[in-house]
């Protein structure tokens, strides 16, 4: 009789246990950042690669590697289509998302959305900052922005949300503009603008805090204009509680004080929904389709275990300045819906500001 327990406890043991519990044992899990070292999302999946091990039964030993280009679209298409890698769980995306590119059928970008399947996605904000001598004597003040001449904006692709929302900012409030793109990261954008061959751009938050805030805002080369807000739960643009109390207005008010009146019109429209997407899936964490359930599954147990770990969210917010805000698979499918369903006025003005065929 004891012996029969004994067999049915151990029975409901091995069937409880996760089948992946032993997936990555003595296996290398590979990181793969779709922009240049030192980038934004390089900076976090460094981060990331300090702490995830001991969340993910086995301790894999994990390792970074950067494929920049086309605006983040190589590793993208990499991964999707198995370009010098195996559906085998042993290689993760982690991407700085572009939603203009899906949005629009950019060429550049070889896969669908479904070529991938959703670990986790990470939200985060958009700073944009210009040099002061944008406007001539000196910015001070939104209703200085009125008078900037010259303007030249540093990004990656023109068909990345990064430059799209530069762009579409510009002309919502019709200035003149001449975009400066194809940098590979964060660091040679921050370095043109100290050299003065660009005076106008943005940055998520772990290139913002890291390097522009210590290179340009606080030697006084450049000042914070706003940060993209998102739609909120009525609708209306909602700012990034931690940003506003630093001072840091949104778009929205931005323009507001420096024209006099709200932004209107189909691009203000579109660049309010690029800022709602870009913000709540700015990072995405992607295996390729066709790779075994169970390392996602075992991934997204491991990523919902780092957001707890208090030295994961400390080292965290020392790049951001903030604590991490991890979105689930099942909302990152729905953004993807999001995605799939824009509306076709949108889609057309995005086309339009990308360059693309209608």
């Amino acid at each position: 009789m004891l012996m029969r327990s004994l067999l049915i406890t151990t029975a409901v043991l091995l069937a409880t246990s996760p089948a992946s519990a032993q997936f990555y044992k003595d296996k290398t899990l590979t990181l793969l950042v779709n922009y240049a070292a030192g980038g934004n999302a390089d900076t976090e999946a460094r981060v990331v690669q300090r702490h995830l091990a001991k969340h993910v039964p086995g301790r894999p030993n994990i390792i970074i590697l950067n494929v920049a280009g086309s605006g983040g679209a190589t590793a993208m298409n990499h991964l999707g289509l198995g370009i010098g890698l195996q559906a085998d769980g042993m290689t993760v995306g982690y991407f700085t998302m572009s939603a203009t590119s899906t949005i629009i059928d950019d060429p550049v970008l070889k896969i669908k959305l479904d070529d991938f399947i959703p670990i986790v996605a990470g939200q985060g904000w958009n700073v944009v900052y210009a040099r002061k001598d944008i406007v001539p004597g000196g910015y001070t003040k939104p209703a200085d922005f009125a008078r900037a001449a010259n303007i030249f904006a540093g990004g990656y692709s023109r068909a990345t949300s990064h430059d799209t929302r530069l762009r579409l900012a510009l002309e919502v409030m019709n200035k003149p503009y001449t975009m400066v793109t194809g940098f590979p990261g964060t660091a040679q954008i921050n370095k043109a603008m100290l050299q003065n061959e660009i005076n106008f751009t943005g940055s998520s938050m772990p290139g913002f805090q890291t390097q522009a805030i210590p290179q340009i805002i606080t030697p006084g080369v450049g000042v914070v204009l706003f940060h993209h807000p998102v739609i909120g739960p009525d609708g209306k643009p909602m700012g990034n509680p931690t940003l506003l109390k630093q001072g840091m207005i949104t778009f929205y008010d931005f323009y507001l004080q420096a024209f006099g009146k709200p932004p209107t019109g189909a691009k203000y429209e579109a660049l309010f929904l690029m800022n709602d997407i870009s913000t709540k899936m700015q990072r995405g964490v992607f295996l390729p389709k066709g790779s075994p359930m169970e390392a996602a599954q075992t991934l997204r147990q491991a990523f919902l275990g780092l957001e707890k770990d208090k030295d994961f969210v400390e080292d965290f917010k020392k790049i951001t300045g903030e604590e991490p805000e991890l979105v689930r698979a099942e909302e990152v499918q729905r953004i993807f819906g999001r995605i799939r369903n824009v509306d076709s006025e949108v889609k057309r003005v995005l086309k339009e500001s990308v360059g693309a065929e209608q």
